[in-house]
């Protein structure tokens, strides 16, 4: 945001938070995208920030400057083009200087229910809004600053496809199958989850995608090879990765 560093009543004046508390402002999140729309219904390039090429759910690639900018791109495998954008931080950053917790805990970075995410929009060479992805993000977790804003941490981050089978009535014994254990993967602890799950709902004209990992990689242990009584500091996978497509 460009109103970083000033003085923190100006910044407040210049962005017209004067006399309004952060969680009445209104701030654009993936859920305001319209699918199946073109970009001209989309929200302002302004209420977002950030914008990339995709990864697939992962980190971001060539900057853009709004979704506009899609072609530059390379297309996936059914000719979608993945842009990567972030929730505008304005509302974070004012939180952070009245120290409001509630505020905060809401806006901070871009996150749902606290879970940490990388979003992007999945747009066809028409310049439609096809389809959004939502991933869980563990950047946070090497973020100082992420702690005092609640953020779940990486090892919870399977839990956000919980929140999403409940919200969108994906039903795991339904809609999802558990690929078999692939060749040294193991449980972290007691817990092993490897879930696939897709949904599509004709009346709503969408179709869900939703996989879910808690597990050990190849390789990954919880204890030091070498200092078997040492316990090992993030080797293993915790994630969630939602898609959201409109049908026809």
């Amino acid at each position: 945001m460009e109103i970083r560093g000033l003085v923190f009543s100006v910044c407040l004046a210049s962005a017209g938070f004067v006399g309004a508390r952060a969680d009445e402002v209104d701030r654009k999140t993936v859920w305001d995208l319209k699918l199946g729309e073109p970009l001209a219904a989309q929200p302002p390039a302004g209420e977002y920030r950030g914008y990339a090429c995709g990864s697939n759910g992962g980190q971001p690639r060539r900057p853009l400057g709004s979704f506009a900018d899609f072609a530059r791109c390379p297309a996936e495998a059914g000719g979608l083009r993945e842009v990567y954008f972030e929730y505008d931080d304005e509302l974070e950053y004012v939180a952070r200087a009245r120290d409001d917790e509630q505020a905060l805990a809401r806006y901070a970075g871009t996150a749902e229910r606290g879970f940490p995410l990388i979003v992007s929009a999945l747009i066809d060479d028409d310049g439609v809004l096809r389809g959004a992805r939502l991933a869980t993000d563990s950047r946070p977790d090497y973020r100082k600053d992420a702690t005092d804003a609640d953020l779940a941490r990486r090892a919870d981050a399977y839990k956000f496809g919980a929140a999403m089978a409940a919200r969108f009535d994906i039903e795991p014994n339904r809609d999802c199958v558990k690929p078999p254990r692939g060749e040294g993967e193991n449980p972290v602890g007691a817990l092993f989850i490897k879930l696939d799950c897709e949904k599509a709902a004709p009346t709503e004209r969408r179709a869900y995608k939703l996989s879910v990992r808690l597990l050990r990689k190849p390789g990954q242990s919880g204890r030091d090879p070498r200092n078997p009584s040492a316990l090992t500091k993030g080797e293993f996978e915790s994630s969630a990765l939602l898609e959201i497509l409109a049908t026809q």
